[in-house]
């Protein structure tokens, strides 16, 4: 998945370039962004998504672990570990 973010902001980058090497000045969202502001960015962009995808990570651990002591409770002492393999 972050090979994914990463082409994103390489493609955003290339675009910013494209049109301030072309003189494009079709491309209205992005007027006024050089290179440099796009980078930065794409930058924090992909840190925001990287901290989400942490938070998501952490989130899931903590409901499997959850699911697994709720199984535990019920089917008795061992009953995770057997199904978790």
């Amino acid at each position: 998945m972050n090979r994914n973010h990463e082409l994103y902001a390489d493609s955003a980058q290339a675009r910013a370039l494209d049109r301030r090497l072309s003189g494009n000045d079709d491309v209205h969202w992005a007027e006024g962004v050089t290179p440099e502001q796009a980078a930065e960015n794409n930058r924090a962009w992909l840190a925001m998504v990287r901290q989400q995808e942490a938070f998501r990570k952490e989130s899931s651990r903590k409901a499997i672990a959850a699911a697994l002591n709720k199984m535990e409770a019920i089917c008795g002492t061992g009953a995770a570990a057997r199904r978790a393999v």
